[in-house]
């Protein structure tokens, strides 16, 4: 069982490391929609453990478990809710540059308190180099607080205390 957990560790930052690429593309109409993907017994409903596999969507779910059965039904994911990022950022994005300025930031007052915030890179807009740049910034917080001996390399020891 040890032996999984770097695996596992390097998964889940190759994913952190490539989901970025992503963020900023909005699948195409074809494509098969997330929550199909985590509906692995094809209830329709994604349950806790089938909201596992996604840890953003694990983490609210039971914010999202509105009527608290254990399961999400498709109004009470976020994606039937108003959409996901991908939606959301092209309702605010009104000039369609794949990016959101101040002044369109303004359509959405509580993204428009938290602009600054967003634009990491200050460049006035926020967009898929703001994600990327955020991810990095946490990845590399984790690993800082993962490296206690502060070598610049985790340990097998250290790796499993900061995946704990």
């Amino acid at each position: 069982m040890t032996s999984r957990k770097p695996f596992l560790a390097l998964a889940v930052l190759a994913a952190l490391s490539t989901g970025a690429a992503f963020a900023a593309t909005v699948p195409a109409a074809g494509d098969a929609p997330r929550p199909a993907k985590l509906d692995k017994n094809g209830d329709g409903m994604i349950d806790r453990s089938e909201a596992a596999a996604d840890p953003t969507l694990a983490t609210q779910f039971d914010t999202l478990d509105t009527n608290k059965d254990g399961k999400l039904s498709r109004d009470e994911r976020p994606h039937h809710r108003g959409g996901g990022r991908g939606e959301w950022m092209a309702r605010l994005d009104t000039n369609k540059d794949g990016r959101i300025n101040r002044e369109e930031a303004k359509a959405d007052p509580k993204f428009a308190a938290r602009f600054d915030q967003m634009d990491v890179n200050k460049d006035g807009f926020v967009d898929g180099a703001d994600r990327a740049l955020r991810m990095q910034q946490h990845r590399d917080a984790w690993f800082a607080k993962a490296d206690t001996d502060k070598d610049g390399k985790l340990s097998k020891a250290e790796f499993d205390a900061a995946s704990q």
